[in-house]
């Protein structure tokens, strides 16, 4: 068993505000937020297996979102597809999971129906609705979510939200549907709007749809005590309400509660649905890359795969956020992808060569291979890679004492106190490098392999949760490289690495054929996985569960399903020998401990 630390912020303390309070008190800063150590485990524990059984090649365009969030509907056995390229929704019959077909007079023109309407971002169902996030031509303005019926496909209305909506999702009960407002700013950054959630509540129907805003008002002037807390505020001139942007929600199982990632800020909100408030934010802290078990590789002049431990600190800034509960215990589970400010008056983007960096400040013989700045910041070493300059000089005098990059390459597991419980460190490059070699930690649209590692390597973007027999599963995405990562998640502490599916083929010159209109956008495989969706046994229209993942760059829809190991017919693909999952020994007894007494460290 290996473990992983994550950096604390602040002393590892969560701000909370209570509800019904104009404001928060010293008194309500709360503890326990991160700096726990997280585990991990590679030990390739295989309850399931993933097992590709379908595809839709979709309208055959390249690298134009053909394929994003996808959303299934059980009753009618229907996926619905988000098509960045059509402005709509597409709508599959996936009732024979193998063959997925498009549902006649679809797709939704979610867009071309309504006025003043930019595209489609996100699509969730419930039983007896299809709700659509529709951003505004002028994407500060706001936007709205449109209703559809999962059967007839006909347009039933629409209710007002904020600006540039991107998640939606209903509530368990059905009766609300929740909108992640993100409110980006226009280029020049004149106008950033305030992010927000909006809460639309459907319990009577349609048409009589009311809508509550839960706003981050309240926490505009406390920026200052905000960013002692580690919560990321740093956009020109703004204030808090606008520099938080809504990426990602959950609701928990009893639909009171709802958590909303904050991906720039590095943060995740809790809402009090029936309150439409804010209840607390939750900083989400930094990894440790210097730590044994947070290797990575960031170089991509460095001759292929070469993890290793640098003196840097990964901003965690998860996209998509999933709250599951296998004890009791409510946890929210993060896919780390990190994402930057690049605008075209504001960009906090720079590489490590061109940052300062303080001489005194980096202990120079505790890093491998390096003796002073100038071979630290070399093109094979840290030169190259993405930095942050928002964070890192510490004392303000221009020089950085510190690095911060953006992401975790990694997903992790907190509590809904914010204590991190799990990260699994470097593992989806660990997996990849050993499974490609010199192909991992590719880009989606090229062929060129190591071309990623200075900058957000796998990029761990999109994640599904379920339940299968009396296990608890997480799916990640990794949108670059590409593949699903499973891990059993039952005991949040000791999750576990499951199975590994990429059926992309690196072989195939993707610039040369695809993008030039030679070959099919799918020729080379499921290129920049984007959402994912979970069906139960009981929902799937098979024996088995299933699993839904969109494509945006190759413009597919991919279906698998999910398979006890017992199944398996013997000939594993998966090379299991070859990723050590538990045929070889891979504990070397270092590391930071966790005082219960388990080994935390492992070979390379």
């Amino acid at each position: 068993m290996k473990r992983r630390t994550v950096l604390g912020l602040a002393g590892g303390t969560v701000l909370g505000l209570l509800a019904g309070t104009a404001g928060a008190s010293e008194s309500e800063v709360m503890s326990g937020a991160s700096g726990a150590d997280a585990a991990s485990a590679f030990d390739g524990s295989q309850a399931v297996k993933l097992e590709q059984i379908g595809r839709y090649e979709g309208q055959d365009i390249f690298d134009e979102g053909g394929a994003e969030i996808v959303a299934y509907h059980a009753p009618t056995e229907r996926l619905f597809v988000i098509n960045a390229n059509i402005g709509g929704v597409e709508v599959l019959d996936v009732a024979d999971p193998s063959d997925p077909t498009p549902v006649e007079n679809s797709p939704i023109d979610a867009v071309g129906s309504l006025d003043a309407v930019g595209s489609a971002n996100s699509v969730a169902t419930s039983e007896e609705l299809v709700a659509v996030a529709l951003e505004a031509t002028v994407a500060q303005d706001p936007g709205l979510v449109g209703f559809y019926d999962p059967e007839t496909l006909d347009f039933l209305g629409t209710a007002p939200v904020g600006p540039l909506p991107d998640k939606v999702t209903f509530t368990p009960d059905g009766e609300r549907v929740l909108v992640a407002n993100e409110g980006e700013p226009t280029e020049n950054y004149a106008y950033d709007p305030q992010g927000s959630v909006s809460i639309v509540d459907l319990s009577e129907d349609v048409d009589d749809a009311t809508v509550d805003t839960a706003g981050f008002q309240r926490f505009n002037g406390r920026e200052d005590q905000l960013r002692q807390q580690g919560i990321r505020i740093f956009g020109p001139n703004a204030s808090a309400s606008q520099d938080f942007e809504p990426e990602y929600v959950t609701i928990s199982d009893d639909s009171r509660t709802a958590w909303v990632s904050l991906q720039e800020n590095n943060a995740i909100a809790e809402i009090d649905i029936r309150q439409a408030r804010v209840t607390r934010l939750l900083p989400l802290g930094f990894k440790d890359f210097s730590l044994a078990g947070n290797e990575l590789d960031a170089s991509n002049e460095d001759g292929g795969v070469n993890t290793r431990n640098w003196p840097i600190n990964g901003i965690l800034q998860p996209d998509a956020i999933g709250a599951y509960s296998p004890n009791g215990q409510t946890y929210i589970v993060t896919a780390n992808e990190g994402d930057s400010r690049d605008y075209d008056s504001f960009s906090e983007e720079v590489e490590v060569s061109e940052l300062r960096l303080d001489p005194d400040a980096f202990e120079f013989d505790e890093i491998e291979g390096i003796d002073s700045v100038e071979e630290l910041q070399a093109p094979e070493s840290l030169g190259n890679k993405n930095a942050t300059t928002t964070l890192g000089d510490i004392d303000g005098d221009g020089l950085y004492e510190e690095l911060y990059i953006f992401g975790g390459r990694s997903f992790s597991i907190f509590t809904t106190n914010g204590k991190l419980v799990f990260d699994s460190g470097s593992d989806f490059e660990d997996i990849t490098g050993e499974r490609f070699g010199g192909d991992f930690n590719n880009d989606n649209t090229e062929n060129t392999g190591d071309s990623r590692s200075d900058n957000k390597g796998p990029e761990p973007e999109g994640l599904a949760l379920g339940q299968v027999g009396d296990r608890h599963y997480a799916f990640i995405g990794l949108e670059r490289v590409g593949g699903v990562m499973v891990y059993d998640i039952t005991d949040p502490e000791e999750a576990a690495f499951v199975d590994y599916v990429n059926n992309r083929d690196f072989d195939f010159d993707i610039q040369g054929e695809i993008a030039n209109g030679d070959a099919k956008a799918s020729a080379a495989g499921d290129l920049g996985p984007e959402g994912l969706d979970f069906a139960t046994v009981e929902e799937s229209p098979t024996d088995d569960p299933l699993v839904f993942v969109g494509h945006e760059i190759s413009g597919t829809t991919a279906v698998f399903r999910v398979t006890s190991e017992e199944e398996g017919d013997g000939d594993d693909e998966r090379e299991d020998d070859d990723r050590g999952n538990g045929n070889e020994d891979r504990s070397n007894g270092k590391g930071p401990g966790n005082g219960n007494g388990k080994g935390n460290g492992r070979g390379r």
